[in-house]
């Protein structure tokens, strides 16, 4: 994949991803103003229904209370009537409305005798009622009663709601309605409509705006949420109001769009996650491209020498003047030899990996003495190294050095271990290698003086293909198996592989691997 096509790929799909995030974001702004009017919609139905159900309280306070002048003027509404009204007040000044109907119900009574006469009977029925009228502090003198009121009781067609209303407005309002019932009503209206965790604050306010004593210790009378009217007069206006304020009003309005809220950030969460996942491993992807293409050169450049080497020794050795020198072609045959060696060496690391990744290793379990090996492993890079006027220093301290392992893979990882600290040693290697024995492991520890790592680097030196660079590419020659092959192998023998290094400082290598038990 080209960079260019990458770092494109990379920019639209972050646009992608900050766009829908931006559109989540504002559809939960959205599912929120939502959720608060719907909850201020809710509050005004239960506020209404509470207002109303106390009405309808206080109606069947006064039903009980007319009834029977109700059910006796409406039966005899079509009979002849006779009404008449007087307003008294007495001498503490109270003003009093008496009400009087009176009812006549003729019936014919039949007489025997010889003209089959007759007699008519009249039976006179009254009804009556005292109303207790509020003194007006505004005019002077007896009020009137109220002409359509009259009227109504006249035809047996009244209201309880006005009678309730003409009565009611000498009550106190205390005496009317409880904030115990309206705490109570407006609660399960509440919870009715699917609001559980707002707490109302409650008063009763009048018409102009003063504060009764029905209210909740903690209302605030400044920060009226909602109000709606609870009582009419008798003229059909507002005379109190029910008002209400909200404790965990955010809550309240939240909680019913947590579940969508809670789905929409995990969905949310997913996309960012798949996507940044998606980014980490394109970036995986292109860095294992890089890498294999580095491989590949490296491997080419690792074979152009040897082959080079054999065409110059292949030419040689057709030279007729070489045929009498056995010399010469004993020279230039055992330099094919070690150059064939050289790249089949290279092959089989390769191969070794290949069968390693496909757990396809075929692998010798025997007792093995690690010492031995490591003795064994020493020997053909003390060789490369004192060409160099380098030095390896060998110090075996394990007192127990038999382990379970195959001895050929055994071998290969310490000599890989050894190889590097002297590829990347600066001037005269100085390598350093001791045994010993640790919590029933035996240990392997590998340290050179040479140019180091940094953490970074340390973190990827046992990947696959990873070479350190130090300006040119191809300057430390080596295809980035070796340590992921080590790696590899002391993990099939229960093992751990580790190092410790600074850049400048040189470095050091660990083996454990489990003694045999």
């Amino acid at each position: 994949m080209r960079k260019g096509f990458y770092k494109i790929l990379i920019g639209v799909m972050s646009i992608a991803l900050i766009g829908l995030i931006i559109i989540q974001f504002y559809w939960l702004n959205l599912t929120l103003k939502t959720g608060s009017d719907s909850f201020n919609n809710s509050v005004d139905q239960a506020m209404n229904y509470t207002t109303e159900k106390v009405n309808k309280n206080e109606l069947e306070k006064y039903y009980k209370k007319f009834n029977h002048i109700k059910s006796d003027l409406t039966t005899n509404k079509d009979k002849p009537h006779v009404v008449t009204n007087q307003v008294v007040r007495d001498s503490m000044g109270v003003t009093y409305a008496y009400v009087t109907r009176y009812v006549v119900e003729k019936s014919m009574i039949p007489v025997s005798g010889e003209y089959n006469d007759s007699l008519t009977k009249a039976n006179i029925y009254s009804q009556e009622k005292v109303y207790k009228i509020k003194k007006d502090s505004t005019t002077k003198g007896i009020p009137n009663l109220n002409f359509n009121w009259e009227k109504s009781l006249q035809d047996g067609s009244f209201t309880l709601e006005s009678a309730a209303r003409w009565d009611a407005g000498t009550t106190p309002i205390d005496k009317r309605v409880s904030y115990k019932m309206l705490d109570s009503i407006l609660k399960i209206e509440l919870r009715n409509r699917g609001i559980h965790q707002a707490e109302p604050q409650l008063a009763v306010i009048k018409k102009d705006s003063a504060i009764t004593s029905i209210k909740s210790k903690e209302f605030d009378e400044q920060k009226i949420e909602f109000m709606v009217p609870l009582f009419l007069d008798r003229n059909d206006h507002v005379e109190y109001y029910l008002a209400a304020n909200f404790k965990n009003r955010k809550l309240a309005i939240i909680a019913p769009t947590v579940p969508v809220i809670s789905l929409t950030f995990i969905l949310t969460m997913i996309i960012i996650t798949v996507f940044s996942l998606s980014i980490y491993y394109m970036q995986i992807q292109r860095k294992s491209s890089e890498i294999k293409t580095d491989f590949i050169n490296n491997m080419t450049h690792e074979f152009k020498t040897p082959i080079a080497t054999i065409n110059i020794a292949s030419d040689a050795l057709r030279n007729e003047k070489i045929f009498t020198d056995p010399e010469k072609v004993k020279y230039y045959a055992d330099l094919i030899k070690q150059e064939n060696k050289r790249m089949n060496a290279h092959v089989e690391m390769v191969l070794r990996m290949s069968k390693l990744d496909r757990n396809q290793m075929d692998m010798n379990f025997q007792e093995v003495n690690l010492n031995g090996v490591v003795q064994k492993s020493v020997e053909p890079i003390r060789f490369i190294v004192e060409e160099r006027n380098g030095t390896i220093f060998e110090e075996y301290n394990a007192e127990h050095s038999f382990v379970k392992g195959d001895p050929f893979h055994l071998e290969n990882i310490v000599i890989n271990v050894l190889d590097n600290a002297r590829k990347y040693s600066t001037g005269e290697p100085k390598i350093n290698v001791k045994t010993f024995n640790k919590d029933h492991h035996f240990m392997i520890e590998i340290s050179d003086k040479g140019m180091g790592m940094s953490q970074n680097v340390l973190k990827k030196i046992f990947e696959q293909f990873y070479r350190e660079e130090t300006g040119n590419i191809h300057n430390v020659k080596g295809h980035g198996l070796g340590l992921a092959y080590v790696k590899k192998i002391v993990q099939l023998h229960g093992g751990q592989v580790w190092a410790e290094s600074s850049a400048g400082k040189g470095s050091t290598f660990f083996i454990k691997i489990p003694l045999k038990s």
